[in-house]
């Protein structure tokens, strides 16, 4: 008889993270943070402050996910994409607690990332969620 691992549904980390991060962001009262564009993808036209979630892999043992989450924020100023990042940032290290969200870790703090268009900054955090048995 070979080990068989439990049926877990994982959730949607993404889908997840941009709605925490789009709430959170809203709740501020930081210029910087002010009508801020949170999405899974970049959009096609830039906008003032975007801030795009991408997972990026990770393992799953037993009922626990641990994705890889790559955060890239960009703003019409470079001080402005620095303090974006470094508030995202914050917020995701602050998310367990939040949904799924039981542990939060930094792998990289904001750096910067060459772009013609806006200034970028770049960073990862692996997160550590709960999934439900099927």
């Amino acid at each position: 008889m070979s080990f068989q691992p439990a049926a877990v549904i994982f959730p949607d980390v993404e889908l997840w993270a941009t709605g925490y991060l789009r709430d959170a962001l809203a709740a501020r009262s930081e210029a910087f943070a002010a009508g801020v564009f949170v999405s899974n993808s970049k959009p096609t036209t830039n906008k003032p402050r975007t801030v795009v979630v991408r997972r990026d892999g990770g393992p799953q043992r037993g009922l626990f996910d641990f994705p890889r989450l790559t955060v890239r924020v960009w703003a019409d100023k470079e001080k402005d994409a620095s303090d974006l990042a470094r508030l995202v940032q914050a917020l995701l290290v602050a998310s367990p607690g939040n949904g799924p969200v039981v542990a939060a870790t930094v792998l990289s703090g904001p750096q910067g990332i060459p772009d013609d268009s806006q200034p970028q900054k770049l960073l990862g955090v692996e997160l550590q969620t709960r999934g439900t048995s099927l």
